[in-house]
């Protein structure tokens, strides 16, 4: 095992969120992967209920939307909640989860002493979507899908059938490169892809990806 990935062997989260971690370096987006990494690790940030409630509590999830996708908009939950003083009664104004938040800024402080230890720089990219994108890719590239007419994706590795999962922002939208990456799968009926982000499809292949026909691409 090489020394970087020892060090990544010994974060205490998932290898593609350690691997994103170590690259931040390259980025200089420590400190919004070191969020992005800590929101991950918590379930359900958004309260999305049925009904009329959830079509009021979606209009206040559209305050904190990314355009390119979930990950950034996490971050920008994240990012409000500590601005705001991590008020419970501002998280249901909002419709937050408050005790994911709290629990998502225990992780990033946990998370932070790694960094620390490991010499990485918790440096900010200053609202750069395009760097932290293509950190997010170092991370998740094995984690790549194309999008398909009907509305579902394919992924890179198997061509498996992929559908958005409804707790996305992503959900009924189109990502204008027609490529993202995610975070996880989930089995249900059918396969599900959750936390998406909208990427270039050039950065698969920077970390790797070989596709047997790069037409398609």
């Amino acid at each position: 095992m090489t020394p970087v990935g020892t060090k990544v062997a010994e974060c205490p989260v998932e290898v593609t969120i350690a691997g994103m971690l170590f690259s931040s370096k390259e980025y200089q987006c420590g400190q919004e992967i070191l969020t992005i990494a800590a929101m991950t690790a918590v379930q359900d940030a958004f309260v999305i209920p049925d009904g009329a409630a959830g079509a009021l509590a979606e209009l206040e999830r559209r305050k904190f939307t990314a355009e390119e996708g979930d990950h950034l908009t996490l971050l920008n939950a994240y990012n409000a909640f500590v601005r705001y003083g991590q008020s419970a009664s501002w998280c249901r104004k909002h419709a937050l989860n408050f005790r994911a938040l709290a629990r998502a800024v225990s992780i990033r402080t946990q998370l932070k002493k790694y960094m620390t230890r490991f010499g990485l720089p918790l440096e900010s990219c200053e609202g750069d979507a395009v760097r932290l994108r293509r950190c997010l890719v170092s991370g998740y590239w094995r984690n790549g899908a194309k999008w398909s007419a009907d509305g579902t994706y394919r992924s890179v590795r198997g061509d498996t059938v992929l559908h958005v999962h409804p707790n996305s922002v992503m959900f009924t939208r189109k990502p204008r490169t027609g490529w993202v990456v995610y975070h996880e799968m989930e089995e249900t009926k059918k396969t599900q892809i959750r936390v998406l982000t909208e990427i270039e499809p050039d950065w698969l292949l920077e970390y790797g990806h070989k596709y047997t026909d790069k037409r398609s691409v």
